[in-house]
């Protein structure tokens, strides 16, 4: 517990770098929200339980980013994108993200609203291969009785307590093919380049530095475990 307390800890989650439509509004102050708070606390929480949550999975090393821009559908609060450990490199992040060789995770992140989450969560399936809403306990709450509204739009709802640091995902749906395999390569190309190239993509002639893609290590948990282990490149 205590080690993988210091990982959470030590845990940065990198963010897509755009031109966010929200510093243009005379309310934007240029500080951490309540939200982004809650989502980068949930990122940390959920990389280091992701061997629990997803005990089955075995595409368990990572690549994530925070506020991934799609447009027309979106700004995905977390995107993380999970492989088998050992894959072979591919040519190309189409050829990878095409080849169904890994899977895209798109979250949204809600204080109170969870019917805006859920409506947004929905556009995130036209790049992802499974979209999920996740709230506080109280929203979580608010939201469960219509969980069936959650199952037929294939979206899951996970709730986050942030005090316990405590995960339960109430509806997890099934991996499924993304409605667009053009926004799905896109979404690639921006977590490629916000975890510095650390995605399984042939680099001739550079260097790979160890620093930040999350894979299994049995040192934290046994079986599916999280080692903290980043590839960006250098020129």
């Amino acid at each position: 517990m205590c080690d993988s307390f210091v990982l959470q800890m030590a845990l940065t989650i990198p963010k897509h770098k755009f031109p966010e439509p929200r510093r243009n509004l005379p309310s934007w102050k240029g500080v951490a929200t309540e939200e982004d708070r809650f989502t980068i606390a949930f990122a940390k929480a959920y990389l280091v339980q992701f061997g629990k949550i997803h005990h089955r999975c075995k595409r368990t090393t990572l690549a994530f980013s925070r506020e991934i821009p799609v447009n027309g559908y979106g700004i995905a609060d977390l995107v993380t994108i999970a492989w088998e450990d050992g894959l072979q490199e591919n040519d190309s992040i189409e050829s990878l993200m095409k080849g169904g060789k890994v899977t895209t995770r798109a979250f949204e992140c809600k204080i109170n609203d969870w019917r805006s989450a859920l409506a947004q969560a929905v556009r995130y399936r036209f790049f992802s291969n499974q979209s999920i809403v996740v709230l506080p306990q109280r929203a979580a709450s608010a939201a469960l009785p219509y969980l069936e509204t959650f199952k037929k739009v294939k979206i899951g709802l996970w709730s986050f307590d942030l005090t316990k640091n405590c995960i339960k995902a109430h509806h997890t749906p099934r991996a499924a093919k993304a409605k667009s395999e053009k926004y799905l390569v896109k979404v690639g190309h921006a977590v490629h380049l916000a975890t510095k190239k650390s995605l399984p993509i042939q680099q001739i002639g550079r260097y790979r530095d160890p620093s930040h893609r999350v894979s299994p290590d049995s040192a934290l948990h046994p079986g599916k475990i999280l080692r903290l282990s980043v590839f960006p490149i250098k020129a």
